[in-house]
């Protein structure tokens, strides 16, 4: 008996110790579960970070792709949709007037809009989310995020209010540009002379501004007639872009009509201006070509200091290149000499003057331009000169956007009494 006794104690205690142990067992199971979802989802909030930082990083690089407002609002809505981030977004700028304006499409802000904009404060529902655009203490707009399923939660507005403020970086420089690109473009146009020629000259000028790109510069162009009935024409471009070059550009306008108009040569003109330019330390240069016509004779002078060369067509279509060679252009810091050249006009011949920006592309070279300026010019020549110069930026430039200032001068002799001058050389 006692023996059995003891055997059945050993086999409860055998039992004791084998429960204790499959406690200990699940006990250490759940707590690996644990552990696993733990760094399961820790892993799973790295990645989420991870993404979230990559995105970011593309909201930078895609609002300052552009210098427009209007097309970083629209690139910006486009990265948000396809990435997920919201099933459809907008951006709600603020003008000057403190008007609000949707991008891409137009509509009319609620007031949830407004209370973003009154109290800088993102504001959030389950399928919506606004967040103020903002730089410093400058309030730009609200970034406006709708999404389906799954909604908005209170983890969102960090990375929201980080998405917005990316992007308003990229919206005010584009805000920044465009104010100044206006303010050069008013400038420049409000320059732009009054042409003062006789009636048996027939004149076409022409300036287009860049239509994208930080490309607001100096081209400009002239033409008057000198007290003795000398006709001044002058076209010029000054290298850089901005309101600076804007300026300059002015200052060059009004500096080589005053020297021209004291009777001084092209090449004295142009001389007396490079001195100048010299002594205004600035850091830009400047071509132009100065050509004055006689028109009792048809004589022709001109100088060209680092510009493209004069074309002239004749009534048979046929064009000349005034190429002979330049001098260097206008700023330079040294003293150079200035060669001018003389010819005679044919009456009804025509004169082109132009800047880079007609020929200039990305895909050609200039000398591909230039030849392909010079059909063009052909081609329009005896058609009226407003009608030619149309016709040349129309072939010329297309309707893609240039990137850079166009300017066009055309000029046709054709009084009915003008001696024959001699053929160009």
């Amino acid at each position: 008996m006692g023996e059995s006794r003891h055997g059945d104690q050993l086999v409860q205690e055998l039992r004791e110790i084998i429960d204790r142990q499959q406690r200990e067992l699940q006990m250490h199971r759940t707590e690996l579960q644990q552990t696993n979802a733990g760094l399961l989802a820790l892993h799973a909030e790295v990645e989420r970070q991870r993404q979230r930082s990559a995105f970011l990083d593309e909201v930078s690089r895609t609002v300052s792709a552009s210098l427009r407002g209007r097309e970083v609002a629209e690139a910006l809505v486009q990265l948000v949709e396809r990435e997920g981030v919201a099933t459809s977004a907008a951006v709600w700028l603020l003008d000057d007037e403190h008007r609000l304006h949707r991008e891409p499409s137009p509509g009319e802000a609620d007031s949830e809009v407004r209370r973003v904009i009154a109290t800088r404060r993102p504001v959030t529902d389950e399928k919506r989310m606004l967040a103020p655009l903002s730089v410093g203490p400058n309030l730009l707009g609200v970034l406006e995020l709708c999404r389906d399923e799954p909604g908005f939660d209170e983890d969102d507005v960090p990375f929201v209010t980080a998405v917005a403020a990316r992007s308003a970086v990229g919206l005010r420089n584009a805000g920044e540009y465009e104010r100044e690109r206006e303010m050069a473009e008013r400038l420049q146009l409000a320059m732009l002379p009054t042409l003062d020629i006789p009636a048996d000259l027939h004149l076409c000028a022409r300036y287009l501004p860049a239509a994208r790109g930080v490309n607001v510069g100096g081209d400009w162009f002239d033409a008057f007639t000198r007290p003795d009935g000398t006709v001044v024409l002058t076209v010029g471009d000054v290298t850089g872009h901005g309101l600076e070059a804007a300026v300059i550009m002015g200052k060059l306008q009004n500096v080589l009509r005053a020297y021209a108009t004291e009777g001084h040569g092209p090449a004295e003109t142009l001389r007396l201006t490079h001195g100048l330019l010299r002594g205004w330390h600035s850091s830009l240069l400047a071509t132009a070509v100065v050509m004055d016509l006689e028109l009792s004779t048809g004589r022709v002078r001109w100088a060209n200091a680092g510009h493209l060369p004069v074309f002239v067509a004749g009534t048979d279509g046929r064009v000349r290149a005034l190429d002979e060679p330049n001098a260097p252009l206008m700023g330079v810091p040294f003293t150079f000499g200035i060669q001018e050249y003389e010819t005679n006009l044919r009456q009804g011949e025509t004169l082109l003057m132009y800047t880079d920006g007609l020929v200039e592309r990305r895909t050609q070279s200039i000398d591909t331009g230039m030849d392909r300026l010079a059909e063009v010019f052909g081609r329009a020549a005896g058609d009226p000169p407003d009608e030619a110069g149309d016709r040349i930026l129309d072939e010329m430039l297309g309707s893609d956007e240039h990137d850079d200032d166009v300017c066009l001068l055309l000029c046709r002799w054709a009084a009915e009494d003008a001696a024959q001058g001699a053929p160009v050389s």
